[in-house]
């Protein structure tokens, strides 16, 4: 009996084993794959640095980039911004309510709840333009890019409205979820801005780091805004960009993140190459 115990054993660890090794196959057969794909996307860009990899980049994501309608956000918005990695409940993940440690505050599961009017948070959900869609006018492709605009709680997206973002050390408004307005704190600009938490903050970075990149030809004249350069050459302000290089190293890309880039490739035909190659940004924003 002993022996009969031990062989079944054996057979129990060996099964394990055997079930183990071909679960790391799997996941390494994926990442080649998945890696085979991004190349076969973007190209070589090993040898670009600054102007000429933001340029080659430019190249790829605005060639592929196929503009949808603005109320076809909504669409999307159910298929990337579906919470699966937080509390994985399905609701929308709103990076104004979203709360990544315990319950959120409130949820919004359904496109019956997109505004509307409002009076408060969690009235309705709508459409944030992370760079605010008042500097380039309301003007297509941008104005619906999936990248860049996000679904998130009616009433703070108001409160923020076209704020630039930056740091706030003493707010005179927060949202439930800890988001801030108040007064720049970073040297280089003292005007009002508005802080999302910090586990969106590498989101936020390099969701406007794709648009200087896909767009900044495109806003050339659109200079009168705080989080632009106006001198030649140059997209974001210096104190800007200082601010995204530092988030987007800070929290590095999310599942959620990568899940919604997947979902605007479906939705829109481009990738943002930030969430792909995070290592390309010191590179294209030196």
């Amino acid at each position: 009996m002993a022996r009969d115990a031990d062989k079944k054993s054996r057979v129990i660890i060996k099964t394990e084993f055997i079930l183990r090794t071909l679960g790391l196959t799997l996941i390494v057969l994926a990442q080649v794959s998945y890696a085979g794909k991004l190349d076969s996307y973007y190209g070589n860009l090993d040898s670009y640095q600054g102007n000429d990899l933001r340029s080659r980049i430019k190249a790829v994501i605005s060639k592929s980039h196929h503009g949808r309608s603005y109320s076809d956000l909504f669409e999307a918005y159910f298929d990337g911004d579906i919470d699966k990695t937080y509390e994985g409940d399905l609701s929308i993940v709103d990076i104004y309510s979203e709360d990544p440690i315990t319950k959120d505050p409130y949820t919004f599961e359904s496109i019956n709840q997109k505004c509307g009017s409002y009076r408060g948070e969690s009235n309705c959900f709508n459409r944030e333009h992370l760079f605010p869609q008042s500097v380039f006018h309301k003007r297509s492709p941008m104005r619906s890019d999936y990248y860049h605009v996000f679904p998130t709680d009616g009433y703070v997206n108001g409160k923020r409205s076209n704020y630039p973002f930056g740091e706030v050390s003493n707010p005179e408004w927060s949202s439930r979820n800890g988001s801030k307005l108040g007064s720049n704190s970073i040297s280089g600009y003292n005007g009002r801005v508005f802080e999302p938490i910090d586990e969106f903050k590498g989101d936020v970075a390099r969701a406007l780091l794709y648009f200087g990149t896909r767009y900044e030809d495109n806003l050339r004249s659109f200079k009168n805004y705080p989080m632009l350069d106006k001198s030649s050459g140059k997209f974001y302000s210096k104190w800007f960009l200082e601010m995204l290089l530092r988030w987007h190293k800070q929290d590095p890309v999310s599942e959620y993140e990568q899940n919604r880039n997947e979902a605007g490739f479906r939705f829109q035909g481009n990738r943002n190459p930030y969430v792909d190659h995070p290592e390309w940004v010191e590179r294209a924003y030196q």
